[in-house]
């Protein structure tokens, strides 16, 4: 299962779902539209499709997939490839690391850095610090207009196509200041 949600910019709703044959016959919760490729069996019961249809959930929304679509071509008209933007990101991501390894991002430094933005490959473009303040963190940097998200003693930073250089110096320079 897979969206599209942050790093294809699709938003809400775009999804996939890989489901080899014979895999889960009779989902648990699907929508109305589960059934509709077997409109033949008795009236009682759900009448699951043999395909991959079985999953599906209520009518389709298609405005994600037409946003989709659109970035697509403003990356293509603007020369940018996934692995431009991935690039970038982490260019941004490291730029941070290295300042909150060098003390500059007030009390960042002493969390736990759980996923650090080293070599090329794949990885999701956000650092995730673990400390036990970090729900303090987030409310002070949100009451800073920085937001962030925070799950449990976890608070994560995000990096994206829409940051530059000049946006991590100031988060670092917020950071300083409220942490």
């Amino acid at each position: 299962v897979a969206g599209g949600y942050k790093y294809a910019m699709s938003g809400e709703g775009a999804g996939f779902l890989h489901a080899p044959d014979g895999y889960c016959p009779r989902p648990v919760i699907t929508g109305w539209f589960a059934e509709f490729g077997n409109l033949t069996g008795p009236p009682e019961g759900v009448q699951y499709r043999a395909d991959a249809g079985r999953f599906w959930g209520a009518t389709l929304e298609a405005t994600p997939f037409y946003r989709f679509n659109g970035v697509r071509r403003m990356l293509d008209e603007a020369g940018l490839t996934t692995a431009d933007v991935a690039a970038h990101a982490r260019d941004l991501m490291q730029a941070f690391q290295s300042a909150v390894q060098a003390g500059q991002a007030g009390r960042l430094d002493q969390a736990e850095l759980l996923n650090p933005a080293a070599g090329d490959g794949p990885r999701a473009r956000f650092l995730a610090f673990r400390h036990a303040d970090a729900q303090t963190w987030r409310k002070r940097l949100l009451d800073a207009g920085v937001v962030t998200d925070v799950r449990d003693d976890v608070i994560r930073f995000g990096f994206g196509l829409y940051q530059d250089a000049a946006d991590v110096e100031r988060l670092v320079a917020v950071c300083a200041k409220v942490l």
